[in-house]
């Protein structure tokens, strides 16, 4: 397929999931300050997780649900808002309506549409977790139409792995800054973190009622069957990216990278407790985000623009429409 259509499908793809990881992760975490008002601090670490305290700073803004949480859900001037996100993955995929089924679009198209007819700041004020809950059911509702009329062609397969990609980068930025609470928190902690990817009943069916650290994030980093656990997303881009019809016989950059990522992690010693960690999440970030940027060298067009930066957001990495 065209260079051009493989790059907005892989990007809509992105943006999709970043707009639902968040909104799962403000749900969780407005969720946890209620329970716990001491737990404010989490607004800052989100910002963290999301790479764009800088950008936060600009605003000027207190950094606290009412402050975080617009600038997260409803600023025009934020790319990486979900509004914002929303946005861009549906011009991505009106950029190659005719590649795509009429169901994925109408359902994209349909999400925006609604989601700009909302007053999204007095939603904020009033029952943010509607909110949340309408973003979250919407991306499901395209990745449903995605995975029901889309034929497994290149393009699908250059979407999903935009999804696997940004989902996979999320699970292990989020782990990254939530261990220091969870390694001294308490069962809250332990919950927050697995909630704000989906993880907490899937992690209890799994492990009963232990919150240790060491073992969520085992889960978290390498479950071979939770499907937003960072292994299995990698995994599976690894097979998707194998499968491409117009790859170019043997390994490429992006597969050689990718396999090397996915090999460190699957192989780690995660669950002695040997393992730092943070120092451990952020060499896996910078191992994604360079499957990324070799993506981009390898298939898709603008490749200078395309260059991941080590500090940038999903929006500033390659500035893509």
């Amino acid at each position: 397929m065209l260079a051009r259509h493989a790059e907005s499908l892989f990007w809509a793809g992105r943006y999709l999931e970043r707009a639902e990881d968040t909104a799962r992760i403000l749900d969780a975490t407005q969720h946890a300050t209620i329970i716990r008002p001491n737990a404010a601090e989490q607004w800052g670490d989100l910002l963290t997780v999301l790479r764009i305290h800088e950008e936060f700073e600009a605003t000027e803004s207190e950094v606290d649900w009412r402050g975080v949480g617009n600038f997260l859900v409803a600023n025009p001037e934020n790319p990486g808002s979900i509004a914002s996100a929303v946005q861009t993955a549906r011009e991505n995929l009106r950029s190659v309506r005719e590649q795509i089924p009429s169901e994925v679009w109408e359902t994209a198209n349909r999400f925006h549409l609604e989601l700009s007819s909302h007053d999204l700041a007095a939603d904020l004020d009033g029952e943010p977790y509607i909110l949340f809950d309408l973003v979250k059911t919407h991306c499901q509702t395209v990745s449903g139409a995605i995975e029901q009329n889309m034929p497994r062609s290149d393009g699908y397969r250059f979407l999903t792995i935009g999804v696997l990609i940004e989902r996979a980068l999320m699970t292990s930025r989020l782990l990254s800054i939530r261990w220091g609470h969870m390694a001294a928190g308490t069962f809250e902690d332990a919950m927050l973190t697995l909630s704000s990817v989906s993880a907490a009943e899937a992690f209890r069916r799994r492990h009963q009622s232990a919150t240790d650290p060491v073992a969520i994030s085992s889960f978290l980093l390498r479950d071979a069957l939770f499907p937003r656990s960072t292994l299995y997303c990698l995994s599976r881009a690894e097979l998707l990216l194998d499968n491409l019809v117009d790859r170019v016989p043997g390994r490429g950059r992006t597969e050689t990278v990718l396999g090397r990522v996915r090999s460190s992690l699957e192989f780690a010693e995660l669950d002695e407790g040997s393992v730092d960690i943070p120092a451990f999440c952020a060499e896996l970030d910078d191992g994604i985000r360079q499957v990324a940027d070799a993506m981009a060298h390898q298939y898709f067009r603008n490749v200078d623009q395309l260059s991941i930066r080590p500090q940038a957001t999903v929006v500033s990495m390659g500035g893509h429409r």
